[in-house]
Parts: structure tokens; sequence; C-alpha cells
């Protein structure tokens, strides 16, 4: 990957505008939702959103490898890795519950560790996510900041359990909190605990993809806040379609510290 050509490309702009983009196609389908089954709308979404992110590309001429929940593709010399959920939360989308987003990030390699900035867009709201590695995280023109640190019995507490609950594994964590809350939309938890509307957000089940955490990643650390990829503080991941993980975030370490040994 080629450093010297990050300050040739505007990407704080190109993100905006790949979000926007994604946005303004599916606010074009919404309006078929009540006309046509759940998983074939929701496959219209899908292919809708990623032929916005394909032709943004294309109109700019960026030199990138695409890595999309929807596919991946690479764009001349592929100097850059860009990884999307062009939508995440494609289920409540589908049947009208809020919230889903879109999710991008931009990576200088092929690992989490290369991201230096990411967006994520919530679809029902239009309000924007931001991030740059070292440059803060942000909620429109608002600093983002987490939350101050709380017990975990009186935080409120996010999760996935969905297809996969692994109720063996988190049942300490059900049995010991008295705020859980479940919204279906991964990344969307992520800026929840970035922005100090969450404490924590966590995932056992191992099946997330790479490209439903990549931006809001970024944005949580960005804002001050923590995470755990497979156990490992801060840990790497390959941005490929096939990289399923495990995570915990949170808004401090003493929390982080504290559901860690919940879990034991």
């Amino acid at each position: 990957m080629r450093d010297d050509n990050l300050a040739e490309i505007d990407w704080k702009n190109i993100l905006h505008e790949l979000a926007e983009n994604i946005k303004n196609r599916v606010y074009t389908v919404i309006p078929r939702r009540h006309s046509m089954p759940v998983n074939k709308f929701k496959d219209l979404l899908d292919s809708q959103a990623q032929e916005a992110i394909i032709n943004t590309i294309n109109e700019h001429s960026i030199p990138v490898t695409l890595i999309s929940e929807e596919g991946d593709e690479t764009f001349g010399t592929g100097d850059y890795v860009i990884v999307a959920d062009p939508v995440d939360g494609t289920t409540n989308l589908a049947r009208g519950l809020p919230p889903s987003v879109t999710s991008i990030s931009v990576s200088r390699t092929d690992q989490q560790s290369g991201v230096f900035a990411g967006i994520i867009l919530n679809l029902n709201t239009g309000e924007t996510y931001y991030a740059e590695k070292d440059r803060g995280a942000f909620q429109e023109a608002w600093t983002l900041q987490t939350a101050e640190p709380v017990p975990f019995r009186e935080a409120l507490v996010s999760m996935d359990i969905s297809k996969s609950p692994r109720l063996d594994v988190i049942k300490p964590l059900i049995e010991e909190n008295r705020h859980l809350r479940g919204i279906g939309c991964s990344a969307m938890s992520l800026c929840h605990v970035a922005s100090g509307v969450l404490d924590a957000h966590f995932d056992l089940r191992g099946i997330i993809r790479a490209t439903d955490i990549s931006a809001g990643l970024l944005i949580l650390r960005e804002a001050g806040g923590v995470y755990t990829i497979d156990g490992e503080l801060f840990g790497d991941m390959p941005l490929r379609q096939d990289t399923h993980v495990d995570f915990i975030a949170a808004s401090s370490m003493h929390l982080l510290n504290e559901i860690q040994r919940l879990l034991g």
C-alpha cells in the first residue's frame, strides 16, 4: 500500500459522499417495502447500496480494493482497502424498525490496524459518525466522548444474541446486568458506546463480520473507548468477508475488565 497517495485523496469527503450516495439509493427503494416479500426486499436494498459504492469509486477513479458484505472488487491499482457493510441492520430496515446504517472504513493495509478513517451513517435519521486515526471522532460537528465509568450492574449495555446466542457463555453477563438492550445493528451499537449513549456492547457469537464493525471500532477508539477482538485488547483482524470474531466494546478499561472478570 502506498502512503504517498493519502495526501492526494480527500478521504473525508470521499467517505461522506459514499455514505450519502448509498443513503440516497436506499431511499429510492424504501417505498417498495410493503409490496415485496421481506427477503426479496433485503436483496434489493443490498444490491442498490453496493451499486452506489461501485459507481462512486468509479466516478473518482479511486485506487482501492473493495471488501464488502455484498462482494469484493479491485479498482485500478488497489492501493487502499475500503471495507463496507452497505446496509448493516438490513432486517431492521426491511421491516421498518430502526436502526440501520451504512458503515465504511478505509485502510492502508488488509488488517484492521491499518484503518485510518471511517464513517457510519444512520439511514433512519441521516446522522453521520466519522473518525480519523489520532484526530478524534465526531457525530456531525460534535466531538464524541464515551461515558464515565459505571459498575457493570448499572451500565446500559447492548448485545447481539440472534441466530447463535451462546447463552452458556453470556449467562453471567445477563444475570448481573439490570439494563440490557438489543438493537440488531452492531455498527450503530458501537456508535452508541462511542457517544456515551451506551456503556458497553458485546457480541460473543463468533459470527460478526469484519465488514460490520471495522468503521465502528475506529470511531469507538477515537472517542476514548476500548474493545477486545477474540479476547485481545485492541486486537487486530484481517479485513476480509470471511473474517468472523467475538468482540466486547466498552466506555472504559475499568468496565471492560469487569466484563472480562464476569466471563471468567
